[in-house]
């Protein structure tokens, strides 16, 4: 979920945290107030550098710079970047034990460390715990540099902390759970980490920043993905794997490919088994991907290529056009490469045609309204019933680019308009994003209906946003959708929709 899909869910004291993580000296009383401030100023939460500068845990306790970035890892190996609060404590619980587990076996430790970068490492790190209870910035960013110069990664850099006895803290002993409260603070003071509450307490990283949270923590695929990268490996490719890092490599493919996550063999150790030019044949059959390189570069486009995968689970299993909603967002931004990606689209034309079938679908499915039939070819993209003697009709336009409205797009909506039978009380043009030259041809597109028809620009996710909470403002048993959420001329904005939903769900919600 992107911020301002959560910010609706949040309350003031965990509105006020972000708001302070990222605005300096900004009073308010009430969460519409925190919720608008927040919106208005998202380009500063979003900016990369910011997120990079607050990544930075180095003036923070052991405790808290280490739990950090172990909730950090969690959220980002799960689909959504989401956890519950009691997921999220376990998982944190389960990570500590599974390194203790693994530092313990010399077997383990030799398949993934080889022998002569464990031997200076752990020198190096012994050294700087001597001192005291603690590590200094300089002692830490000595150890990252060496870290990367020997190709270790922070999990490998955790199991080797572990055998001299500071990881998780002292004497090996796992942080309690008062301690991992003080991180989620932390990280939300930070700007990082969202927490609101729906049936129970869900701790998110935005999608906003989420990627730039992966890129700079290194972060790997989650396992469902890094399943997905493996089945597309052939199986000699997979034992190379095992084989070199001595594990048993008998066993048909989907035994292999268990295997390799079974012992948590990380993605860029897998993929640090082929050389350069295995690795530049592997990319050949990823479209849209860098080949060239050096061999950690090609390692880093694998990775960020499978990254992009979603769950092939869809939200709803008996409307194949559910799969497209799934995806509603990046077929209105044309997002060829996601799309791509998840096997979408074979062609750029399947565009169009997928991102209408997915606004049939949130009509119909999420809105429960029928959809009218309409004569001939040149005609809207739908069209459903307002009242007895009105219809509301709706275009949808992809583009790479905020939508401009040009002049002949207004020419083509205005005789649909006029072409109808029954009055059109609202047009509707749902877009990835619009320029303010949209909105003033939205304006003059009323005008030059001879209806007074309403015409109205939508965002898609704003769309997708009402089609998933509108059924929370209604306070009736089984309610019906109020089309009046959208019968408005201009720019149908998130703060506006939330307003507009506040009054159409009460009481008496038939249109």
């Amino acid at each position: 979920m992107f911020l301002e899909d959560i910010l609706p869910k949040m309350s003031k004291l965990y509105l006020g945290r972000i708001v302070d993580s990222f605005l300096k000296d900004v009073h308010m009383e009430s969460e519409e107030e925190m919720r608008a401030v927040i919106l208005k100023n998202i380009d500063e939460f979003q900016n990369k550098e910011r997120v990079k500068k607050v990544l930075n845990f180095h003036d923070e306790t052991r405790d808290i710079s280490l739990l950090n970035e172990m909730v950090l890892m969690s959220l980002m190996e799960k689909e959504g970047y989401l956890l519950s609060e009691t997921e999220l404590y376990k998982e944190i619980e389960e990570m500590q034990k599974a390194i203790l587990v693994q530092s313990a076996d010399d077997d383990y430790l030799t398949r993934f460390i080889p022998e002569k970068t464990k031997r200076i490492y752990s020198a190096v790190l012994e050294e700087a715990w001597k001192k005291d209870e603690s590590l200094n910035e300089y002692e830490i960013n000595i150890l990252e540099v060496l870290r990367n110069e020997l190709e270790l990664t922070k999990r490998e850099h955790y199991l080797l902390e572990s055998r001299i006895g500071r990881f998780p803290k002292k004497d090996n002993k796992l942080h309690t759970n008062h301690e991992i409260g003080r991180s989620l603070i932390n990280l939300q003071a930070r700007g990082l980490i969202l927490r609101y509450r729906e049936d129970t307490t869900y701790y998110i990283i935005p999608k906003d920043i989420a990627r730039i949270l992966r890129y700079e923590m290194g972060g790997e695929l989650r396992n469902e993905v890094y399943k997905t990268f493996l089945n597309d490996l052939n199986v000699k490719q997979l034992r190379e794997i095992l084989n070199n890092l001595d594990f048993n490599i008998s066993g048909r493919k989907d035994e292999i490919v268990d295997r390799i996550i079974e012992y948590e063999i990380l993605p860029s150790t897998a993929l640090k088994v082929f050389s350069s030019v295995e690795l530049s044949d592997i990319l050949r059959g990823l479209e849209g991907v860098k080949i060239s390189g050096t061999k950690k570069e090609k390692i880093q486009n694998i990775i960020d290529y499978y990254e992009m995968l979603s769950s092939t689970t869809t939200s709803d299993i008996t409307d194949e056009r559910a799969r497209l909603y799934d995806f509603y967002e990046e077929l209105a931004s044309r997002d060829y490469k996601t799309l791509r990606v998840n096997k979408l689209i074979d062609k750029d034309i399947n565009i169009d045609n997928y991102f209408e079938d997915a606004t049939s679908y949130i009509f119909e499915k999420k809105f429960g309204i029928n959809l009218l039939p309409m004569e001939g070819t040149r005609h809207a993209d739908g069209k459903i019933k307002f009242s007895e003697q009105e219809v509301i009709l709706w275009d949808n336009k992809s583009t790479e680019k905020p939508y401009t409205f040009p002049e002949n797009h207004f020419n083509q909506f205005l005789r649909y308009i006029r072409s109808e039978k029954e009055r059109v009380t609202l047009f509707l043009i749902i877009v990835h994003d619009y320029t303010t030259e949209a909105i003033a041809q939205a304006q003059k597109l009323k005008a030059f209906s001879e209806e007074d028809t309403d015409v109205a620009l939508i965002k898609a996710s704003d769309l997708v946003y009402v089609a998933e909470q509108w059924k929370s403002y209604s306070d009736q048993k089984h309610p019906a959708f109020n089309l009046q959420v959208f019968n408005m001329t201009g720019e149908l904005t998130r703060s506006m929709l939330l307003s507009r939903m506040e009054w159409a769900f009460k009481g008496n919600n038939t249109p």
